[in-house]
């Protein structure tokens, strides 16, 4: 009799159980009532504090197929910037929110753009903005605007349907340098020392926009950090320098004069790999610094014999050398402001934790009187059939049929 009731039970409770899993969420939001940040652009703002720029593109102006929609404005561009000043960031984005018809989803933000000013007077507001939106990703890109992070929002996307998605690709092709928030963040923990992109601005006549003097916006250095604030920058020479240190050099071209005539021979940088060594001997510490990268030559407008093993073996020295005197010149100016941009002493934590725990204090003094040994070796793989320029040896077979 008690089995037989137990059964029933059971039997009139389970379908009430699955209609449990029929209720759904009650804080869901529906992805029609979502506008998607797809870049975050801070500043500082003289009159209240912060000025805080959101990018979010336009649904009813998207188009897999390129042409618009019906319903969008066909002269309208796919994407809209909202921008707010208060007093602190939260409550910029919540003056944001309440201009808009959809909730705000942070889950496709992959860029931050600060200004020069922001920068100088700290990111730690951005970052306690950040760590606290558990929507956010940290491996969002981090920049700086050369001026204010807004006036990045005003360029021309020509390639890219959003401005946010040209400047992830300058990361993500690693044309300059990719710094994360989580990169910051750790930085932060070390003592806030750390190097960020940098971005150069203009104006230019674009074909794609019908000859209209439009707003250009590329790479330029980096930014350099201390203390959460930017204290410096690297030019564009220094910037790839810390490329090369942190194994991230790719596809680029490198030039130098012929040991021949003096004339300009260009070679493209396969792939790259760096290694970093600490050695620690009583007071002295030492980094070895190790580089190896292959190049192809890309031109030559020198007589040089590109088929002869020892002009081969001048070339590769004297890119070693170039390459040396640039990673020297990046980390020299990193030791005279005394800031460990390139992280060196997470190597001494790893390697010599006791060692570490001696220095962590006044890390910053030890590194402006460590020693560097740099050891590059670049290797020319491919030359090319053609042992002499192309267009000589035309002018020449020319010259001869005269």
């Amino acid at each position: 009799m008690f089995l037989h009731m137990t059964m029933k039970a059971a039997r009139l409770l389970l379908p009430a159980a699955c209609l449990l899993w029929m209720t759904g969420c009650w804080s869901r939001v529906e992805i029609n009532d979502r506008a998607f940040v797809s870049g975050m652009y801070v500043d500082v703002s003289e009159e209240s504090g912060y000025e805080v720029s959101l990018g979010f593109p336009l649904s009813n102006r998207l188009s897999s197929g390129g042409s618009m929609p019906s319903g969008g404005a066909s002269d309208g561009n796919p994407y809209a910037i909202v921008s707010k000043r208060a007093g602190s960031i939260p409550e910029a984005i919540r003056k944001i929110r309440s201009d808009l018809s959809r909730e705000i989803s942070w889950g496709h933000c992959r860029i931050i753009i600060v200004g020069t000013k922001m920068a100088e007077s700290g990111v730690d507001p951005i970052l306690e903005f950040v760590t606290r939106e558990p929507n956010f990703h940290t491996k969002s890109y981090f920049l700086v605007a050369p001026g204010k992070g807004k006036d990045i929002t005003e360029l021309t996307p020509v390639f890219e349907r959003l401005p946010s998605e040209v400047l992830r690709e300058f990361a993500e092709r690693k044309v300059t340098l990719d710094t994360s928030v989580k990169d910051l963040l750790e930085a932060a923990a070390r003592g806030g020392d750390a190097a960020a992109a940098l971005l150069t601005i203009g104006k230019v006549k674009m074909v794609s926009e019908k000859g209209k003097l439009s707003t250009w916006v590329g790479t330029d250095g980096a930014a350099l950090f201390k203390n959460g604030k930017m204290v410096g920058t690297f030019n564009v020479q220094e910037m790839r320098a810390a490329l090369w240190i942190d194994g991230k050099m790719k596809s680029s071209v490198i030039s130098l004069k012929s040991p021949t005539d003096g004339k300009t021979i260009s070679f493209l940088i396969l792939n790259s790999k760096s290694k970093i060594k600490p050695v620690v001997s009583g007071d002295r510490i030492r980094f070895d610094i190790r580089i190896e990268a292959e190049d192809d030559v890309m031109s030559s407008e020198s007589d040089i014999d590109l088929n002869d093993p020892e002009q081969i073996s001048k070339i590769e020295n004297l890119l070693s050398q170039q390459l040396k005197g640039r990673i020297m010149s990046a980390i020299q100016k990193t030791q005279q402001m005394g800031i460990d941009v390139f992280a060196f002493g997470r190597y001494i934590e790893w390697r010599y934790p006791k060692v570490w725990y001696e220095h962590q204090d006044h890390w910053r003094s030890t590194y402006k009187n460590c020693e560097f040994s740099v050891v590059t070796q670049v290797s020319v793989k491919r030359t090319g059939v053609e042992k002499n320029p192309i267009v000589r040896q035309m002018q020449r077979q020319q010259g001869g049929s005269r």
